[in-house]
């Protein structure tokens, strides 16, 4: 299957239980009409603090995000004044603009407020073609190492994420038979180019008693052990030196499969860290250089 059509499909799948919002969503993908346009649903952004949000669709080449508000979203000044407060804070910590569908219009309503929304994607986009910074949305780019290594550089916003860690270890022309130790894989590799940076790929899911917790607004990991020794050993082993790490964090994309995405570059945070809590990792960089 098309690798578009099946990230499309998969998409509009995950929002086929809410009815008025899959509609808009699904017309405002066929009024664009423009295969170059990458959108991604369920998108987390940073609001204030502690505070995240997750929009209902994101296109991240153009920094837009869509809000589907149902009636419900209406029913009180309160929630009302909360949306707006969401939406403020939305903009004023990405920088990036965020368009509520109110949905409590009728049918020709919606389709004034999507007409309107799919002109101003339209005019973002073309205003980045002329002045030649547009990213079409290449999806075989997004998981191709060799693409990577050509390009020189990687950053957040080019959502890169590799299928396999043989895949990262190619990034940076790693052995990848170092990863693996008997019939165990090691959390991560030196890179050879860079001896003093470790390149590492966490999971949330717990391994041989690991815990990693990843706070993707606040771009920090919480590294812990369920065995109290072995994470006071380990804190103690970190908490002196500064360490460099290039994470590709583990997660399942929208088509279920396992995936690597880059994250970002991390130092340890030896203020924050502590043996009760375990080792904190925070994001240094969004961009690294290959």
């Amino acid at each position: 299957m098309d690798e578009k059509l099946n990230y499309i499909s998969r998409l509009f799948q995950r929002t086929s239980s809410k009815r008025i919002e899959h509609y808009v969503i699904s017309r405002i993908w066929h009024l664009l009409d423009n295969y170059d346009i990458k959108m991604v649903p369920q998108q987390y952004v940073s609001r204030q603090k502690i505070k995240y949000a997750l929009t209902d669709v994101y296109f991240p080449q153009i920094g837009f995000h869509v809000e589907v508000n149902e009636p419900a979203h209406y029913e009180s000044d309160e929630r009302i004044q909360q949306d707006l407060k969401r939406k403020s804070e939305i903009e004023a910590n990405t920088g990036h603009t965020v368009f509520p569908i109110d949905c409590r219009q009728n049918l020709d309503g919606i389709h004034s407020q999507i007409a309107e929304l799919v002109s101003k994607i339209n005019e973002a986009v073309e205003e980045q073609i002329e002045k030649g910074v547009f990213k079409p949305w290449r999806l075989e780019d997004e998981h191709n190492p060799d693409y990577w290594k050509k390009k020189g550089i990687i950053s957040l916003t080019d959502e890169v994420s590799f299928h396999t860690i043989e895949d990262i270890c190619l990034l940076f022309d790693a052995d990848h038979s170092k990863t693996k130790r008997g019939f165990l894989r090691k959390s991560g590799i030196h890179n050879p180019k860079n001896p003093e940076q470790l390149i590492w790929w966490p999971s949330e899911r717990p391994r041989n008693g690991w815990l990693n917790t990843f706070d993707e607004v606040k771009g920090t990991i919480t590294e812990t052990h369920s065995d109290e020794k072995k994470k006071v050993d380990y804190y103690n082993s970190r908490a002196q030196e500064t360490h460099i790490r290039i994470v590709f964090f583990r997660y399942k994309d929208i088509l279920g499969r396992t995936n690597y995405k880059f994250v970002g570059v991390f130092t340890n945070d030896k203020e924050n860290s502590n043996a009760e809590i375990g080792t904190i990792w925070t994001r240094i960089s969004e961009t690294l250089n290959v």
